[in-house]
């Protein structure tokens, strides 16, 4: 083999490694893609027991869909941040339902990369005999925290009667 037809083979070679070895570094880079309805299904989870959680009147347990640090920003009322500020608001929120309202929560959509999850859904809230009294929407920021997601941000509004 002559030197420049050695040289040219060892050259195309080497390209086709480094080629080869780019892309196969880039590929590892990219990050696992969510699995989107495993996601949908562990929110709505979330969202059915902060929903039994009010049912149920018991503001503790509605709490639980809170981080520690998170801060809510529901309708008509200033934010509430932190634990105390949430358990009051879960507490007036509880008390001001004097007609057993039932509300449901339904997840609409869901965008999530890393550790954060935003989803945006709607609130219907029932009274005893199943009419709507009132419905709404939301938009919840969720953040993946010793394996479960917990709210760090929420924003709610009632719809236009």
């Amino acid at each position: 083999m002559k030197k420049s037809t050695r040289f040219s083979f060892l050259f195309a070679a080497m390209v086709a490694i480094a080629v080869s070895t780019t892309s196969c570094q880039q590929a590892a880079k990219e990050p696992a893609k969510p699995d989107m309805a495993a996601i949908r299904t562990e929110i709505q989870a979330l969202e059915d027991a902060y929903a039994a959680a009010l049912k149920a009147k018991d503001a503790n347990a509605v709490l639980a869909y809170y981080a520690e640090d998170a801060v809510s920003m529901v309708n008509n009322a200033p934010a509430a941040s932190g634990r105390d500020a949430l358990l009051k608001m879960a507490q007036d929120d509880i008390a001001g339902d004097t007609t057993n309202t039932t509300v449901t929560f339904e997840v609409v959509d869901i965008f999530a990369g890393g550790d954060l999850v935003v989803e945006t859904g709607k609130a219907t809230h029932k009274d005893p005999e199943g009419t709507v009294t009132r419905t709404g929407k939301y938009m919840s920021l969720f953040e993946k925290r010793d394996g479960k997601y917990v709210c760090i941000r929420d924003i709610y509004n009632d719809d236009k009667k």
